[in-house]
């Protein structure tokens, strides 16, 4: 053969030797896989297809995507579907990996799960997943290179895998936090990555890319569900019902590697014995690959399965096991730790490795596995059925809106929900038929149920990684009651009840919205944004109605006089009709301006309520979940824009424009003097401040007219250890012990002030966080809630705590200048689902300039 021959051969070729020579490099080099991996060549590796290793650079969630749709058209192992999309439309992919001929019967299968769960019958289903923090990036490119080997590998293991398991994968759960991390890495990274922890790809900009559009950390939403992720995912799960489930993280860079079973006192006491065992067993498995990978780790620290609202928590209490893993974390591409210097590669490895490990450990136990998931559905029912305890009823407290919102997530955690059909007292409160709702006990999510609906006043353990209560039962302000007897009651309910409004009256004088129902809030937004004029109730007021009934309006009920109208906005019963069913607030009608009791409508005590142009401080060393509760609450429930004023361009931002200026909890420490000045200013000229938390405290050291009670100062020793000698090994539980991670607080409400308009009971439940005390003004009027002496309402308070507590400010409002500042010691929009306190805030946007003078004349 001429040398002109074999040229041409070898350039024919070439092309083909070049892809196998990257094919065969890829699946030797690609992290966490092990060297045996012989992949099917048909399928194109991540290498191949992003056109870098995994590890080398963070893929963007659209690359993702694409190829996790590739791996399902490429491979008959793989089916794919698009459950959902996040708020910034990335779509959410379920992915669920089994043999050949078990892939078209996947849908039977699936509708059969609720049965095969409760009757021990296979196959064990392993959930894997990854990225709910997007800033823990090493878990989503590991859902990339286990994908692959699971739809590409020939070795009889993973085929033995795939004809005996059902294996499905969420590949990241939080693509909008991923992508602003990915943006943030790769923009910084150049030809040779800098492994310096200093360097500024390791630190990411406000507010971060650990959490979701809103700044909320969805690895705190599986039990509220208020975000599309959660949702999405909340269908599939119970779809599945899998009996292991894996939840990948990320920690700090100076850390090695954990997995549960975690630290076992701190781990939830409704959770199965046997579940801790069997997680023991699996973690044997990660141990090993571990330890032939060289890598250190460890087990019983630091991390808890407490809060069921947590992705490795909630499979305990609803059947399955779920399993944290958290990787040391590169931050980036390379750094250099206290384990030495890290690549993200290296950080894939791990999480690949633990992916892998599970699957193993899953399919070794996996008769156990599906024996425990019957057990433990079966001795849910037997417990329910030994309790005096026949369930619980839900009244909708005289705001089906509100009531609809905590039926549908319960609906959402596979909760069985019957209609009651009789009348019937629930907390004190008549609840006509059709009102009211009643969750039998004996059902396959008792455990849960019992976690979310009964308060906890005596627990095992002092510290806890999240809050350590979160109580539906509370949070909501409806009346919840556990109940001995069911009622009469119709069929379960499939979906939520349909809440509906009576038509709006054409012709009226005025027309009234009671502000004691969900949906008033969001339509004053709008009319006040549209320029109409609207007043307040500020006593409580009877007056006859359309149809000659007389209704019983509480304070801060609104107003919409015909005759006061600007001809500029459109006629006011048109507008009011299309909002009051936007919205499901009942608007009614009267011809008269004289009340039967209360306020005529023309009275000093119907004042008019000034528009609002809020803005909202926001910016690092803020804490970006508390400000995320705040936009999401506006833009998603009020459904109007909110500033977003970053804190380092005050000096350039005429605080004159706004009418509110909202601090949302943060180190504020931070904020320079000139900065403390110019907010001073603003409440003297006329503004209000509302602060929530750690922010409410700082804004107590402005240099306004406070007049606060002596002696109610914290003392300089406050936080100090004290003289008593104690053991160096005690320190973080005492530290653990003196802070609130999350406590259930009773507040006495003054009912009569603008800032608790709308509520018609004096006790409230807040969701209490931080160190933190309000100090006492030296005004009577000042305070609109009280934290109770019998300060807790559920979860853990230390005995120090409870104490210092008791009997301080909640809420306070004091005037300053022209203006005023709302002092907020607690979350009153916590996580998006304390629908209970949420008027709160409502109030301090809308009511606050109704707050006059309250200063009596000194002897």
């Amino acid at each position: 053969m001429s040398s002109t021959v074999l040229k041409a051969i070898h350039r024919s070729l070439l092309p083909f030797l070049l892809l196998l020579a990257v094919w065969s490099s890829s699946a030797a080099a690609t992290p966490g896989l092990p060297e045996s991996f012989d992949p099917d060549p048909d399928i194109r590796s991540p290498e191949e297809f992003f056109g870098f290793a995994p590890g080398e650079r963070h893929p963007r969630h659209d690359q993702i995507a694409a190829y996790m749709d590739y791996l399902a058209e490429a491979s008959d192992r793989v089916s794919i579907e698009r459950i959902g999309y996040t708020h910034q439309m990335r779509p959410l992919q379920l992915l669920v990996f089994t043999g050949a001929e078990r892939q078209a019967d996947l849908d039977a299968l699936r509708a059969d799960r609720v049965r095969a769960s409760r009757e021990g019958e296979g196959p064990a289903v392993v959930w894997l997943g990854y990225a709910v923090h997007g800033n823990e990036a090493s878990a989503a490119t590991a859902a990339v290179v286990t994908a692959w080997y699971l739809a590409a590998g020939q070795s009889e293991e993973v085929r033995s895998w795939l004809d005996d398991l059902v294996i499905v994968m969420e590949p990241v759960l939080n693509p909008d936090g991923l992508d602003r991390f990915a943006h943030w890495v790769n923009m910084h990274r150049g030809q040779n990555p800098s492994a310096d922890p200093a360097d500024r790809e390791h630190h990411e900009a406000w507010p971060r890319g650990r959490t979701n559009a809103y700044w909320f950390d969805l690895n705190r939403d599986w039990l509220p569900l208020v975000h599309p992720e959660s949702q999405a995912r909340m269908r599939k799960y119970h779809q599945w019902r899998p009996h292991v489930l894996t939840d990948h993280h990320e920690m700090g860079p100076n850390s090695s590697y954990f997995f549960q079973p975690g630290v076992p006192e701190r781990n939830n006491p409704l959770t199965p014995a046997r579940n801790y065992e069997l997680t023991a067993r699996i973690a044997e498995y990660h141990g090993v690959l571990l330890d032939e990978a060289g890598e250190p780790f460890y087990t019983r620290e630091t991390f808890d399965d407490y809060y069921v609202g947590k992705g490795s928590t909630y499979p305990d209490l609803t059947g399955g096991i779920g399993i944290l893993f958290e990787q040391g974390s590169a931050r980036g591409h390379v750094q250099d730790t206290d384990y030495g210097r890290r690549t993200f590669a290296d950080a894939v490895a791990n999480q690949v490795r633990t992916s892998l490990s599970t699957v193993r450990g899953a399919h070794a136990l996996a008769d156990e596995l599906i024996a425990y998931q019957a057990e433990f559905f079966d001795q849910a029912r037997r417990d329910a059925a030994r309790t005096r305890q026949a369930g619980w009823l839900i009244g909708d407290g005289g705001d089906p809106l509100r009531a609809r919102a905590l039926l549908d997530v319960l609906l959402q955690h596979d909760v069985t929900i019957l209609p009651v059909t009789e009348t019937v007292t629930i907390a004190g409160q008549r609840q006509a038929a059709g009102t009211a709702w009643t969750i039998p006990a004996e059902q396959d999510q008792y455990r849960f149920l019992r976690s979310v609906l009964e308060p906890v006043l005596e627990l095992p353990m002092e510290t806890f990684y999240d809050v350590s209560t979160w109580p539906l039962s509370l949070s909501w302000g409806l009346p919840v009651e556990p109940v001995r007897r069911l009622p009469a009651a119709a069929q379960a309910l499939e979906e939520p009840p349909t809440v509906s409004v009576p038509a709006v009256a054409e012709q009226a004088l005025a027309w009234l919205v009671p502000w004691n129902q969900r949906g008033a809030a969001p339509l004053l937004a709008a009319l006040l944004a549209e320029g109409y004029r609207v007043q307040a109730l500020t006593k409580p007021t009877r007056i006859r109605v359309s149809g000659d009934e007389e209704r019983n309006l509480v304070r801060g009920s609104l107003v919409i006089h015909r005759g006061l109208q600007a001809d500029t906005v459109d006629r006011p019963q048109q507008r009011l009709a299309e909002l009051s069913d936007q919205f499901k607030a009942e608007v009614l009608a009267t011809e008269r301006g004289l009340v039967v009791s209360g306020a005529d409508l023309g009275s000093p005590s119907a004042p008019m309520l000034d528009p609002v142009k809020p803005a909202m401080l926001v910016g690092d060393g803020l804490r970006a979940t508390h400000a995320g509760y705040i936009w999401h609450w506006f833009d998603r429930y009020l459904e109007q824009p909110l500033t977003q004023l970053d804190w380092q361009r005050l000096p350039a931002v005429q605080l004159s424009d706004y009418s509110h200026l909202i601090l949302p909890d943060g180190n504020y420490g931070r904020l320079p003097d000139s900065a403390a000045e110019q907010l001073g200013r603003f409440v003297l000229d006329g503004g209000v401040l509302i602060a929530g938390r750690r922010a409410a405290a700082w804004a107590e050291n402005l240099e306004l007219d406070w007049e606060f009670v002596e002696n109610n100062e914290p003392s300089e020793d406050e936080d100090a250890a004290g003289s008593e000698r104690r053991a160096y090994a005690e320190f973080r539980q005492d530290r653990a012990r003196r802070l609130i991670g999350g406590s259930a607080l009773a507040v006495h409400m003054d009912i009569t002030h603008p800032l608790a308009f709308g509520y018609e009971r004096e006790d409230l439940v807040v969701m209490r966080r931080g160190h933190h005390r309000l100090r006492e003004v030296d005004n009577p009027y000042s305070h609109v809630g009280v934290y109770t002496d019998e300060v807790l309402a559920s979860g853990f308070l230390s005995d120090d705590n409870r104490e210092r507590l008791g009997g301080t400010p909640a809420l306070s409002v004091t005037r300053h200048g022209r203006g005023a500042v709302v002092r907020m010691a607690d979350d009153y929009l916590f996580r998006g689902y304390w629908l209970g306190t949420e008027r709160l805030f409502a109030n301090a946007l809308f009511f606050s300039r109704l707050v006059g003078p309250t200063r009596l004349p000194r002897d």
